[in-house]
């Protein structure tokens, strides 16, 4: 029990280690250390859709149809290289080349058109304005503009051409949030505040002001999810891109792979060149962005998936986070307390399993309940559009079950070296087995000392000393070694332990550290057979021509004080008491060959051995003699071991 109350302790101070340092990575700063905080998880969740069918998912919720509502006209590195008019290879173009464009989507059918071009100064030839603000007059359009936001969250607004601006249907900022260089998402509206050159407004994203004007009617941006502010504006993250495959309208093929969810794209160079009825199949009834997507243009974003489409286009973004508008995909985050309540309940009952389990069992739950969680975490992500921390939650639980595992593992090594040290070489291999696999090893050993009912076992070679002096202490230790070899697997096969050799002599007692029933039984079946091995032993050693000897052996039992006694620096795990006292003056009065024992031990094996009862003697410390009997063998009923069994009390 105070194992168990030691351990629960330390798991919860180290499960609770495991936990803060989740915790603390939670909460670290979008802008700090994205490769650990929440951009981290949020990367984690978007890579996990390139597995989906690996981990039997299927196709994630967001990956449906292409948005037929949606199409791309894109100024490419094709289109600045080998458009098919000379003035599309240089940048700017002419802002009435914008107006043509409008006419001529009108005449295919198109709804609305958004720029995803800055149009900031007036143009230097009014006439180019005039031209492309016939255009905004004729279709609804939206343009766009970038926010700049000071250190006192002021915002400046780079403005929309004068000349245009009364034209447009709407405008929109295409300011991103990329905290730590990753892109997350884009907040839909801003409050500018009551302070700065355009207080008090509100101000709404390019792709936000497109899906309105699409819509012909305000977007309702308190039903979209935030995930967090940036410029006190709530962010709408971005939902994975996909890959798709876009067919070249003047060639019919399919040309390359983007990262666009709607109907598809077309070059501006075959826009502008082919004829409304042409571009009808792609215009009609469509919300058509139009936007650069030119190497030179430089922009591009790092987005949270990882792989061949990390970075996008700033204009697929946009068309993207219309997408998810129109659609109402929308990514919702769990709320932050909800992480942090997982980042700490579940590394503490993973910690906490090693307070009921073996540590390989525990090792083995915590692993399958980390996993567990992980994949069902990942499978509400894919099916429901759900994000729950992930990383910091896993990282957690398997710091937590590291932590304590290689706590266990430490303290069981020193536990078990310290049984084996003690009773290695004393009991049977069983023995130190079962005392290993307690709670509390070191608790089984009863180091402080305890009070226990235990059959005290001695034995003596009779005429040792004079039959030593015609030996050579080569032939002495070599005949000893032998005769305690076979001694000790006997008294080790009935749950005996050896717990001291003096000289000559053996002191066993049945049992340490466990006491059972049979124990005064064993001891005396245990001492019948060592004398028949002693029997057979001295056959052997006539034959050999060496020297044979008798053995003389007293058995007690009753209580004695058991565990380690000694110095701080060397102990020994043993007995003390009178009824050791008395098992040793036992083993004095026994001749060679004869197994002395008292009445306690008599009364307790008495159906299983045939004895002569002997003239009681004194012992000292007692004040009436006692009993004793001479055990003359075993009736035919104890002829087979009884089998010990080990039990802590």
């Amino acid at each position: 029990m105070k194992l168990r109350v030691r351990v629960l302790v330390i798991a919860l101070v180290l499960g609770a280690v495991a936990s803060a340092i989740g915790v603390t990575l939670q909460l670290l700063p979008l802008s700090t250390a994205p490769f650990l905080n929440r951009i981290a998880d949020l990367s984690a969740h978007m890579s996990s859709l390139d597995y989906t069918s690996q981990l039997g998912f299927g196709e994630p919720a967001f990956d449906t149809q292409p948005n037929d509502n949606i199409g791309i006209i894109t100024v490419d590195d094709a289109t600045l290289k080998g458009g098919p008019l000379p003035w599309m290879h240089n940048y700017p173009y002419p802002r009435s080349v914008y107006g043509t464009l409008l006419e001529k989507l009108r005449a295919a059918g198109a709804r609305a058109v958004v720029f995803d071009i800055d149009f900031v100064d007036p143009s230097a030839d009014p006439a180019q304005d005039a031209a492309f603000a016939k255009g905004l007059r004729s279709l609804p359009s939206v343009l766009s503009y970038l926010i700049s936001t000071s250190s006192g969250s002021n915002s400046g607004i780079e403005q929309v051409a004068p000349t245009l601006r009364p034209f447009a249907a709407a405008i929109g900022y295409t300011s991103l949030d990329t905290p730590g260089g990753y892109l997350l998402g884009q907040p839909v509206e801003i409050d500018t505040g009551s302070t700065g050159t355009n207080a008090n407004e509100k101000l709404f994203s390019l792709a936000a002001a497109g899906v309105a004007v699409f819509d012909g009617k305000p977007l309702n941006t308190a039903a979209i999810p935030k995930f967090y502010e940036a410029a006190n504006a709530p962010v709408l993250l971005l939902l994975p891109p996909r890959m798709q495959s876009v067919q070249d309208l003047s060639t019919g093929s399919e040309s390359m792979l983007v990262d666009f969810p709607g109907r598809g794209i077309v070059r501006f160079g075959d826009a502008y060149t082919e004829s409304p009825s042409d571009l009808r199949a792609f215009a009609k009834g469509a919300l058509i962005y139009v936007g650069w997507t030119a190497q030179g243009t430089f922009d591009y974003q790092t987005t949270t998936r990882g792989g061949r489409n990390a970075r996008i286009p700033g204009l697929f973004i946009n068309a993207r986070l219309a997408d998810q508008m129109m659609r109402g995909l929308y990514l919702h985050v769990a709320p932050l307390w909800f992480d942090i309540l997982l980042a700490i309940a579940l590394p503490l009952l993973s910690a906490l399993s090693f307070t009921f389990m073996r540590t390989t069992f525990a090792i083995a739950t915590s692993v399958v309940a980390t996993l567990a969680y992980a994949y069902v975490n990942v499978w509400v992500f894919v099916k429901d559009l759900y994000w729950v921390d992930l990383i910091h939650v896993v990282g957690a639980m398997l710091l937590g079950t590291m932590f304590v595992a290689v706590y266990r593992v430490i303290y069981e090594g020193s536990q078990k070296r310290m049984v084996t040290n003690l009773f290695g070489m004393h009991v049977s291999p069983a023995i130190v087995s079962d005392i290993l696999k307690q709670d509390d090893p070191s608790g089984a050993l009863a180091l402080h000392g305890k009070r226990v009912k235990a059959t005290i076992f001695y034995s003596d070679i009779r005429g040792f000393t004079s039959m030593s002096e015609t030996m050579t202490p080569e032939e002495i230790y070599g005949q000893l070694n032998e005769y305690f070899e076979e001694m000790c697997a006997i008294i080790f096969q009935y749950g005996g332990y050896v717990d001291k050799f003096i000289g000559d002599c053996v002191m066993a007692v049945f049992s340490a550290p466990y006491q059972t029933p049979d124990d005064a039984r064993n001891a005396v079946i245990s001492a019948v057979k060592q004398q028949e091995k002693i029997l057979e032993m001295a056959e052997r050693w006539k034959a050999q021509g060496k020297k044979q000897f008798t053995v003389g052996m007293g058995v007690n039992t009753g209580d004695v004080v058991m565990g380690n006694l000694g110095a701080s620096s060397r102990m020994n795990y043993t007995v003390i008491g009178d009824n050791v006292n008395v098992a040793a003056r036992l083993y004095n009065v026994a001749k060679g060959g004869e197994i002395i024992i008292s009445e306690t031990t008599y009364a307790e094996c008495k159906d299983i051995v045939e004895v002569d009862e002997l003239e009681p003697v004194s012992v000292k410390g007692k004040v009436a003699p006692i009993k004793i009997y001479n055990v003359k063998g075993l009736k035919a009923a104890a002829a087979s071991p009884l089998e010990k069994t080990a039990a802590p009390v």
